[in-house]
């Protein structure tokens, strides 16, 4: 048996038993949850930020977007709610699209 000790989606025990194989699991506290998608999150960021074509990058996002979904779910807020937030946000502020580097800043 091959020990992973991470956090996984939701269909992997499924998808590991259609193969013909059998699994071991342990459901996370909130608490628990919280941390390991904070970890899968530096994980994928990780794989991203090493992602050497289009299509493996877009993978990395998407496993990203998801683990912020299922955050966001634990913290009682939804996507909707969210994007209110991040419009509000980028209105404000504005969004990173134009790639602004600010070398510094004096006041």
């Amino acid at each position: 048996m091959t020990e992973l000790n991470k956090l996984v989606r939701d269909k992997v025990p499924s998808l590991v038993t259609k193969d013909g194989g059998s699994y071991s699991l342990k459901l996370l506290s909130p608490l628990e949850h919280k941390h390991e998608i904070t970890k899968k999150l530096f994980e994928e960021l990780e794989e991203y930020h090493e992602a050497n074509s289009k299509e493996s990058a877009i993978e990395e996002l998407v496993d990203m977007v998801e683990l912020i979904y299922s955050a966001l779910k634990l913290h009682d807020v939804s996507i909707e709610e969210f994007e209110l937030i991040r419009k509000e946000k980028k209105k404000l502020k504005g969004s990173f699209e134009k790639g602004i580097y600010l070398n510094s800043i004096s006041q």
